[in-house]
């Protein structure tokens, strides 16, 4: 009997369309045996259960209108035996590569199994495809093989009735429950579902996932008790709660929607097997000033009227069109939320040997983050399942133990708002301490004082009209009036040093100095001693002072000098000089005058050091490290020492003490390490926001991702050797369309490619490789040097002189036309599909009604006709028949003819 998949099936297709070979849609049932099976035993009793059950006799092809499915009298399910000698039992990974084989949907069975016979246990591993199966499935099914097994063993004939296994077939959701979903999902914009720890831009496509194991804790544990009966709420209810409230404190929200699996099985089909339960979109308001105590109560609500309506899939509120948004996120939901009343642990007995079910994912994820929470009699298992794509396992570490912590605090505080709700675990408070980076021990005028009472005759500053030891420096700082000097450098350095003073009455410099730059040198000084601590600059250093007079610049080298005792020179070579300051680009021109490298310190800040230089700097001898200096901002706030070239390209370091850096959200609130906010630096004793963003790590250093996006991307990437780029800046400027596009400028290496457009086709594709999707230019130029300003690529220069310039590096700008024949028969083929005359080669399939099952299929057809190995995907990211033309006819696939 053969019939056309539903909605919900044919996304289960389209999943494995969008990414072939993938798992992710295998389920398994795993389970360790302290004994020896018989194979042939365990052969006949898997053939027993699966005449019983008319899913797991099911098959799928994929036919002209999409997946089929056809349930045959009798499948023969293979069993592969296994010799797993060298160790007592088979291991993890070897059972993860075993699921994570694809089902080819080719009309073969949809269910398979192995036998691994270790030194000491026997280990059997179903798979089925989500098609015919899913979790209480694998509950059934397991129960079912065992009485079949002992049967055979024994000799006996199966139970009554055992032959006539349930049949549930799909039936359509009630008015009722349409109703219900429609006011739930009412209103409702999938735009908080992101965290504040998801990485950046829209990963490449191919569902890869880990799972990460928490036992709550105890504390945890006894909370949970008390909120049931504060909250006259199940474990369920408690446990969903507490994690819509760390996915708010991680970013999610206010308006939230988790998916909640439901069986769509009625009392008296729970041991059918097939594909029945539903995703549930279970919606709660999160706002700020909304207490826990209201938050449980609206889950609590929730929960049980979305229970009460399971036979509505959440497909069904997908828009079939998903326009431009990764075809794989669910745009309902990102995050997940399973409770399973259980012990996770499942120990039976086979046929008098003791076994034990054992937990192994497919190693895949569709989802952002699942929390799947077990329970026994004594504690309680969470399996968090997360898309590597999208999370880190440090982070997802750290998510679950603030989740475990606040869960442990929720008792105390069920009438506190969320606004005020703390997410910082006891392991982020040692990374970051409340009052960051602390050195009081000494300032900057104080270490100016000492010095000139422990080493007055030593040189303070040296400029090309000669020496100023500190003696001199210090009288002239702390005279009543001061002092004229006609030496331009040292007069910068005595009214700096004045700005300091302690006494700020009328008529002194700090007022004198005005408002602006006061600040400004205030800031540079309550970082200098910090700098200096942090580079290890050796009392007495000689720093080369080379930046021009009054620049933010020029102050941080005169102040890590002074900082250490040292000497600020200001020559014409400073080779004497033990630091050197300079922006990345100046470090490219080193060590010109400055002399050898060897031994001596480099200091760059502002934009990443290009690797190319880092390898050379460090080949060279120099002790490099990178600081972060925030656009706008005179001071440094953050450094780290460079050594190796990969490391030269983060941004940020061991924050600088004085510098108070902290990373705040948009409530202005800190955010604890490893998620991403605005900087927020010290000023004049209060927090002020910087346009960074930036986020605390795990051992206490902060990191800085530049600008935010819509105002800059870094491709210092771009600068490496094997790419041919002397130098890269990328601003967004306005193309000939008047389009904003991300454009990069480079300057070709000596001896590379002297073409433009094969010159821009290698940083193109390196681009492509290295970084993430929204930082990749959409074109490339040429130029023969960067314009700079304060050593930097001056970025409005370019963005003005370039405008309306083509930006692919060639003279006609645009890619080179696909052949006309396979564009049009393209065409035509799109007007076939959508049903639509009048087409043309920049009609866009999804906005001309398409969606992603008729997408599939027109895929399907091109494959077919073409023999290129297409993926749904493809045409996400070529949603025209000129785009996708280019995209056959160029070098993965080769096709120049029209499709037929």
């Amino acid at each position: 009997m053969t019939s056309s998949a539903t909605r919900r099936e044919n996304d289960l297709w389209l999943l494995e369309t969008l990414v072939p070979q993938t798992a992710v849609n295998n389920l398994s049932v795993v389970f360790e045996v302290a004994g020896r099976l018989s194979a042939e035993t365990l052969r006949r009793a898997l053939d027993d259960v699966v005449l019983r059950h008319r899913a797991l006799r099911t098959v799928a092809r994929v036919g002209e209108q999409g997946l089929e499915l056809d349930v045959r009298q009798y499948v023969e399910i293979p069993l592969d035996v296994l010799r797993v000698e060298d160790e007592p039992a088979v291991g993890e990974e070897r059972l993860r590569r075993r699921i994570a084989q694809p089902f080819a949907l080719e009309g073969g069975p949809l269910l398979r199994a192995a036998l691994f016979s270790g030194a000491e246990k026997d280990t059997v591993c179903l798979v089925a495809h989500h098609l015919v199966f899913d979790a209480m499935s694998g509950g059934v099914v397991l129960q079912d093989l065992v009485t079949a097994y002992e049967a055979r063993v024994a000799g006996a004939p199966l139970p009554d009735g055992f032959a006539e296994g349930l049949w549930l077939p799909e039936r359509e959701p009630s008015a009722q429950s349409l109703d219900f979903w429609r006011r739930h999902l009412d209103g409702y914009r999938a735009d908080g579902l992101g965290l504040w720890c998801d990485k950046d831009g829209d990963p490449a496509v191919t569902l890869a996932g880990e799972v990460h194991h928490h036992v709550l804790s105890p504390e945890a544990g006894a909370a949970v008790t008390r909120l049931r009966r504060a909250l006259r709420a199940p474990r369920a209810v408690v446990l969903l709660s507490a994690y819509y409230l760390t996915l708010a404190l991680h970013g999610a929200g206010p308006d939230l929607v988790v998916g909640v699996p439901a069986s769509t099985r009625d009392t008296a089909s729970q041991q059918a097997v097939g594909y029945h339960v539903n995703m549930l979109p279970l919606r709660a308001r999160i706002g700020a000033d909304r207490t826990v105590r209201e938050v449980a109560a609206e889950v609590r609500a929730a929960f049980f009227e979305t229970l009460a309506h399971p036979d509505v899939p959440a497909e069904t509120f997908l828009p079939q069109d998903r326009g431009d948004r990764p075809a794989w996120r669910n745009t309902l939901f990102r995050h997940v939320f399973n409770y399973v009343p259980t012990d996770f642990r499942n120990a039976f007995t086979l046929a008098a040997m003791p076994a034990v079910q054992r937990l192994v994912e497919n190693g895949t994820s569709k989802y952002d983050l699942e929390f799947f929470a077990s329970e026994s009699a004594d504690t309680a298992l969470l399996s968090v399942l997360f898309n590597t794509q999208v999370l880190d396992l440090d982070d997802v570490t750290a998510l679950v133990a603030r989740y475990d912590e606040l869960l442990a605090r929720l008792p105390e505080e069920l009438d506190t708002p969320v606004g005020r709700l703390s997410c910082w675990s006891a392991a982020d408070r040692r990374a970051v301490p409340a009052d960051g980076p602390a050195d009081r021990r000494e300032s900057l005028y104080e270490a100016v004082r000492r010095t000139a009472l422990s080493a007055p005759d030593r040189v303070a500053v040296r400029t090309r009209a000669g020496d100023l030891d500190y003696a001199a420096l210090w009288r002239q700082v702390t005279a009543e009036q001061a002092p004229a000097l006609d030496d331009e450098r040292a007069a910068s350095a005595v009214a700096a040093l004045r700005t300091l003073r302690e006494d700020t009455g009328p008529g002194t410099a700090a007022e004198q100095s005005g408002g602006a730059d006061a600040r400004a040198v205030r800031r540079v000084a309550a970082t200098a001693v910090g700098l200096a601590r942090a580079v290890g600059a050796e009392q007495g250093t000689t720093v080369r002072w080379a930046a021009p007079t009054g620049s933010p610049e020029s102050t941080t080298e005169l102040f890590l000098a002074l900082a250490c005792g040292g000497t600020a020179a200001d020559t014409d070579d400073a080779k004497d000089a033990a630091i050197l300051l300079c922006t990345p680009h100046q470090a490219a021109d080193l060590p010109g005058v400055a002399g050898p490298l060897a031994g001596r310190k480099v200091l760059t800040a502002g934009e990443p050091l290009p690797p190319a230089v880092a390898a050379r700097l460090l080949a060279e001898g120099a002790e490099v490290h990178t600081g972060h200096r925030p656009e706008g901002e005179p001071h440094w706030v953050a450094v780290r020492r460079v050594t190796t070239a990969e490391g030269a390209q983060r941004l940020g370091g061991q924050p600088l003490a004085g510098a108070a850096p902290s990373v705040v959200g948009p409530d202005a609130r800190p955010l604890p390490p490893g998620l991403r906010g605005r900087l927020a630096l010290a000023d004049e004793g209060a927090p002020r926001d910087s346009a960074q963003t930036a986020r605390w790590n795990a051992d206490g250093t902060l990191e800085a991702f530049g600008a935010t996006p819509a105002r800059r991307a870094e491709l210092a990437l771009l600068e490496r050797a094997e790419v041919a780029a002397a130098a890269a800046a990328a601003v967004p400027a306005r193309d000939g369309s008047q389009e904003t596009v991300l454009t990069a400028w480079v300057v070709a290496a000596d001896g590379h490619a002297s073409d433009d457009r094969a010159f821009a086709d290698l940083l193109a594709a390196h681009c492509a490789a290295t970084l993430p999707p929204a930082a990749v230019p959409g074109g490339v130029v040429r130029v023969g040097a960067l314009p700079l300003k304060d050593g930097r690529p001056d970025r409005e220069r370019l963005a003005a002189e370039y405008a309306g310039r083509p930006v692919d590096g060639g003279e006609d700008g645009g890619e080179p036309a696909a052949g006309e024949a396979l564009t049009g028969s393209l065409v035509r083929i799109w007007g076939e599909f959508l049903d639509t005359a009048g087409l043309d080669a920049d009609s866009n399939f999804f906005t001309e009604g398409g969606h992603s099952l008729l997408g599939a299929q027109l895929v399907q057809r091109v494959k077919k006709a073409t023999g290129a190995a297409l993926r749904l995907a493809d045409l996400f990211a070529n949603p025209t028949p000129r785009a996708f033309a280019a995209l056959l006819s160029g070098p993965e696939h080769h096709v120049t003819g029209p499709v037929g």
